[in-house]
């Protein structure tokens, strides 16, 4: 790593302090990063009720490049690694952060304070082998921050270099509605580790939640297998990831995937919606580059893409009973179906 690239290293202590101070002294040093953080104070921003959930939809010329980015494998072999240490702009420099990642100003940011978090070497999006990374740095940046994962599929815009986003808690709909009782549905629990349905949300939504990193990291990897199996593929299941953690619990929202982008995204001429759906998308927040997409996106046309872009319920449900039927199977597994009522009387009987 050069060291010109490095504005400070991090193996223990405050890490959001580090991170606010990075973003300041940026905005200072690098002229295009103050430009787009001068752009937010004029993105349009408006609320939208559905059928069910609301989300917020914002017109954001600045994410145009990754709305638009290309995920062909012939243009990513073409082009430079953005995300690479040597293909940074000049005045561009980051957080070494415990020796194998660089936290990063992501120059086109969504929400005041947005990092990218990039791995030091090249190596492709995967999260069955990082997610305890993931895991470790949302426990690092503490409860001020959401941790985020695009798959290489389903909204990486470099989905040939291995990377995390960080943004602000709270700032997303879907980060209130999980703290709703009445929208849990509990689906299993994997090595103490309960995995549940979120309701109503108009998009699968699966949340992990646990105060042992190990485990929940685990009981994530096993989802991820039996998912993998009841699609049939030899891939890494689409899905996009928004985590968090407070007080030492962690909590993971999954949104699985069945597409990237939905059809209305191909659609030529005025028919035409830039709107392609990553982990900010699936959070709640719709964001629209183009302004007549921002003024005519209702409710029907963002529950219509949500509904095409989303992994159906039935599927997921496949997934958890195979992950069920492995746990028969084999009885260190950990996996119990939930406790009903009727189960938890007849132990007390």
């Amino acid at each position: 790593m050069n060291a010109d690239k490095i504005y400070s290293t991090f193996d223990g202590g405050n890490l959001q302090r580090l991170c606010d101070d990075l973003i300041a002294e940026q905005q200072n040093s690098w002229l295009e990063l103050g430009e787009a953080y001068g752009s937010l104070k004029g993105v349009r921003v408006r609320g939208l009720g559905c059928d069910g959930f609301a989300v917020r939809l914002q017109h954001n010329p600045g994410r145009t490049i990754n709305t638009l980015a290309s995920v062909d494998r012939q243009d990513i072999n073409a082009r430079k690694c953005f995300l690479c240490a040597e293909n940074l702009p000049p005045e561009q420099k980051g957080i070494l952060y415990r020796g194998e990642h660089l936290i990063l100003c992501n120059p086109r940011p969504v929400f005041h304070s947005h990092l990218t978090v990039t791995h030091i070497q090249h190596s492709p999006q995967n999260i069955a082998g990082s997610i305890d990374s993931f895991l470790r740095l949302a426990a690092d940046l503490g409860p001020g921050w959401t941790v985020l994962y695009n798959g290489p599929k389903c909204g990486a815009s470099a989905p040939d270099h291995l990377h995390f986003q960080a943004v602000p808690s709270g700032r997303m709909p879907a980060e209130k509605v999980i703290f709703e009782e009445k929208r849990q549905a509990l689906l299993a629990e994997v090595g103490g580790i309960p995995l549940s349905r979120i309701l109503g949300a108009g998009r699968e939504i699966v949340i992990l939640t646990g105060d042992n990193r190990a485990a929940i990291g685990s009981a994530f990897k096993k989802f991820l297998t039996v998912l993998q199996e009841a699609l049939g593929i030899g891939e890494e299941p689409m899905m996009n990831i928004a985590g968090s953690c407070e007080e030492g619990s962690w909590r993971l929202l999954v949104f699985p995937r069945a597409k990237h982008r939905p059809d209305v995204f191909f659609r030529k001429g005025e028919e035409r919606v830039v709107v392609s759906p990553a982990v900010i998308e699936m959070c709640g927040v719709v964001v629209a580059p183009m302004e007549r997409d921002f003024e005519r996106l209702d409710a029907p046309l963002v529950e219509g893409i949500y509904r095409e872009v989303s992994l159906d319920a039935a599927t997921v449900d496949r997934a958890v009973a195979r992950m069920l039927l492995m746990a028969d199977s084999r009885p260190d597994a950990g996996c119990s179906m939930p406790d009903t009522g009727e189960d938890h009387a007849r132990r007390k009987a």
